[in-house]
């Protein structure tokens, strides 16, 4: 998965979770704590991305879907889920959310394992291991699997089934 997408889910991912506002805000908005790029040796887009990342992680958005613009002017769809592992295979994986939903995610060579910070493949992940899946929807409902987080820490209510609501 190029750049280019995983900067358009991250972007989903913030605005999913509730920090659009995070968007809203141009860099060039100039804060007192500003510190500019070059002197924390990090790029803005890599340091966009990681703050994308540290958000989802904080939120409880658990899957979602966009249609984002590349830079070629071309459109692709994107998607992205937060859950637990429920079945792996040598060509794909499922991942069920915390509502219930289900998804089946196809592997692709291009695609990025981490488990608890480091690199990692599909076989280092197992069943009931908690993850994040960012990836790109297809045709009939499939989806590509471009990243696939297992972190070190997992959320207190990233397992929990929901209570039910009575009104």
């Amino acid at each position: 998965m190029n750049k280019k997408v995983l900067g358009g889910v991250s972007a989903l991912a913030i605005g999913v979770v509730g920090t659009g506002v995070y968007l809203a805000v141009p860099a060039s908005a100039g804060s007192p704590q500003a510190v500019p790029a070059a002197a924390t040796g990090k790029q803005p887009n890599a340091e966009r991305r990681q703050n994308a990342r540290k958000a989802l992680r904080r939120r409880a958005g658990v899957h979602g879907d966009a249609t984002v613009r590349t830079k070629k002017n071309g459109f692709v769809q994107v998607t992205w889920q937060r859950g637990v592992l429920t079945a792996k295979s040598g060509s794909g994986f499922t991942v069920r959310s915390l509502d219930g939903t289900t998804w089946q995610w196809q592997t692709a060579k291009g695609t990025k394992f981490h488990k608890d910070g480091q690199k990692a493949d599909l076989s280092k992940l197992a069943v009931n291991d908690f993850v994040v899946v960012f990836g790109r929807a297809g045709a009939g409902g499939s989806r590509t699997a471009g990243r696939v987080f297992a972190p070190k820490k997992v959320p207190a209510k990233a397992t929990q089934s929901p209570t039910p609501q009575h009104s």
